[in-house]
């Protein structure tokens, strides 16, 4: 089964421009006007690659770029005091990756890759001179700030009031949901993270998940093979996760 790398074309030529982007209507520039997308896609640069298990922010260093994932995927993670590792969320080709270091100038966790992973970065004294001069960016910047603290209040709040399955269910109809906007296939899927990272990101333990991916399962909701996913009943698994269908 493809990875999401290999499904989003990642042998495509990377200096493709943003306007020819198979991404473009779901990344950066798509809510902008047209001129305000051409000076972005001016600052922006491409055709940068990292492999599988590098690290593209570590927490702490100064907020240089603003990043976004062309191909590939990553997971955002913390290390605590005594030095476990907390997955915060995955990262998927699209989205933006270090948001957060706009609230004290520097990064507050580590970002490191899945796969093979190819992005685009602009730098971050190219973009607060846009941002000063477009208000569409300006506009755009707020509403990725402001999803992304919503996402990760409603994540709490439903893993608070969700048992073992139910988070587990939620984070496949919510991987599938996300897949499906991609263009990709919502129900024929390989996870490219393991199944450790998807404990630690749901605050489960590893036979936790593995228990509940087999209770799907037998319930002829899934049918898993190693990290390759079909998904045969996303109705119940949307339902059971808190999502709609």
């Amino acid at each position: 089964m493809a990875t999401i790398r290999q499904l989003l074309g990642a042998a495509a030529p990377v200096c493709v421009s943003c306007r020819d982007c198979a991404l473009k209507p779901i990344c950066l520039p798509a809510h902008l006007p047209g001129d305000e997308a051409r000076a972005l896609e001016a600052a922006v640069e491409r055709g940068r690659h990292l492999p599988a298990g590098a690290t593209l922010l570590r927490a702490g260093e100064p907020m240089s770029a603003l990043f976004v994932v062309r191909s590939g995927s990553a997971k955002r993670y913390s290390v605590t005091l005594d030095g476990a590792e907390q997955v915060h969320g995955f990262v998927l080709p699209g989205e933006a990756v270090g948001l957060e270091g706009f609230a004290g100038g520097h990064f507050t966790c580590e970002v490191s890759t899945l796969e093979p992973l190819s992005y685009c970065r602009v730098p971050m004294s190219k973009l607060e001179q846009l941002m000063e001069r477009l208000p569409g960016l300006r506009r755009e910047i707020l509403r990725l700030l402001g999803q992304a603290l919503e996402e990760s209040q409603r994540l709490r709040g439903e893993l608070a009031q969700s048992d073992a399955r139910g988070r587990v269910a939620h984070f496949l109809a919510d991987l599938s949901q996300r897949l499906a906007r991609r263009g990709l296939s919502p129900n024929e899927f390989r996870l490219s993270m393991s199944r450790a990272d998807i404990a630690r990101h749901l605050g489960l333990t590893l036979e936790t998940v593995s228990r509940a991916l087999g209770t799907f399962k037998r319930e002829g909701w899934l049918r898993v093979r190693a990290r390759d996913i079909s998904v045969l009943r996303p109705d119940a698994l949307a339902a059971l996760g808190g999502l709609p269908a």
